[in-house]
């Protein structure tokens, strides 16, 4: 019978000196506890070079004075100063095991009904949660794995920041200028930029005529390619634009600070795309993944920079968990809930890859298609499932085939078909 606690205690040897650490931007707390739960002793030390190499000889020589065989550390992983500490242990070749804060906080809490916190009690925590096998069985990066890490990472920020503004543009095209997005429906397309940048204010366009208006947009963005149709429509519409013509010069000032900030964000998402298309290129398992119609080199990218070497699992069941995509059950009482939703206990930035993957295989791909199909349109009794539902079991079945793949090294082929999909 398989016991994954049980597993995590054998890879804590026997008589080896527990250390706690809850990491922090200037100090890092530390407490040393044996086998036995006994804690005996606690100290901080600086987050620098210095301040690692005194962790350390101070967890040395508590093992020595203590008569232990080893040393093993335990580090909340609440903010990401753990992540030089983690790396240094690993060049060093110190055991070590990260320890969830959301399990830590939840035990911290159950033990002391005052609800107490200070460093040294997480940090104490830390080291009973690795004593009793509650920690994470978590691999640091290397190679170019880190590097993908970082650069989608990178990827994600810019795609929030770009939703951030279009969100604010949008916002103050609503009071200025209601009329605007219902002639451009994407407001950060290049002609809509070059409006917004030159002349956002419908009282000022509906003062010229057509042919000044379009002319004036053609010499101030100096590029071809303008949409001449919309260009006209939008003339149209400012004659009778409901736009609140107070403050119209202060926010057509704010609107083209924006377009700015869209136009050099457009120019970043492209350096990193070519940086992660790189990325994937050098990795031999990314090419059975893009074997898969519907996935493409940012998705690719996506699920490798969160999942690492696909090798390194043991079934795909461990990918799943990891995205936070396994249906959950609740009972009490012998009563069942009737949904069974999503844990969403694994890497946000892994689900949110997932889910607009599924949606793009949904589009793109028969196969899928039609096995979502059958599973929105089974009977009554089978549970037909939604839409939603359908989106997180493609992503689900995605997650299994990408492991199949690597683990069998072929390329993905459509049902019925000899030749493999590109």
């Amino acid at each position: 019978m398989k016991n994954s606690t049980a597993r995590k205690l054998r890879q804590i040897p026997e008589g080896y000196l527990i250390v706690g650490v809850d990491p922090h931007k200037k100090r890092h707390a530390a407490v040393a506890m044996t086998g036995d739960a006994l804690v005996h002793c606690k100290f901080k030390v600086v987050n620098s070079g210095q301040g690692y190499e005194e962790l350390l000889e101070r967890a040395r020589a508590q093992m020595v004075a203590l008569g232990c065989r080893g040393v093993i550390f335990a580090i909340e992983t609440a903010s990401h100063f753990w992540r030089n500490l983690a790396y240094f242990l690993e060049e060093r070749g110190v055991p070590f095991r990260l320890i969830n804060p959301f399990t830590l906080k939840r035990r911290r809490e159950g033990r002391d009904l005052n609800r107490a916190k200070n460093d040294f009690r997480d940090a104490e925590v830390a080291a009973e949660l690795l004593r009793t096998g509650e920690f994470s069985e978590t691999r640091l990066p290397k190679g170019v794995y880190a590097e993908l890490r970082a650069a989608y990472n990178a990827y994600r920020r810019l795609v929030k920041e770009r939703a951030r503004w279009l969100n604010l543009l949008q916002g103050l095209l609503d009071g200025l200028f209601p009329e605007f997005c219902q002639v451009f429906k994407d407001p950060a397309g290049k002609t809509a930029l070059a409006v917004l940048s030159l002349c956002p204010v419908p009282g000022a366009i509906a003062r010229m005529t057509e042919e000044q208006f379009v002319g004036a947009i053609k010499d101030g963005y100096q590029r071809p390619r303008l949409k001449l149709t919309k260009l006209r429509a939008l003339h149209h519409v400012a004659q009778t634009s409901i736009g609140v013509r107070s403050g119209t010069q202060s926010v057509a000032v704010e609107l083209s600070l924006l377009v700015e900030r869209l136009r050099l964000n457009a120019k970043q998402v492209e350096k990193v795309e070519e940086l992660l298309i790189g990325l994937v290129e050098a990795i031999e398992d990314s090419h059975y993944l893009l074997s898969v119609r519907g996935l493409s080199y940012i998705t690719v990218a996506g699920l490798l920079a969160e999942l690492g070497p696909m090798r390194s699992y043991q079934n795909a069941k461990q990918l799943i968990k990891m995205a936070g995509t396994n249906p959950t059950e609740t009972e009490s009482a012998g009563k069942r809930g009737s949904h069974t939703p999503m844990s969403k206990k694994g890497r946000p930035g892994l689900r949110w890859c997932i889910w607009t993957a599924a949606i793009s295989l949904l589009r793109h791909n028969p196969d899928f298609r039609s096995w979502a199909k059958k599973r929105r349109e089974r009977p009554t009794h089978a549970h037909p499932l939604k839409a939603r539902e359908v989106i997180g079991a493609v992503g689900n079945r995605l997650l299994r085939l990408a492991y199949g793949l690597v683990r069998k090294q072929t390329m993905y082929r459509m049902p019925g078909l000899a030749t493999a999909v590109a």
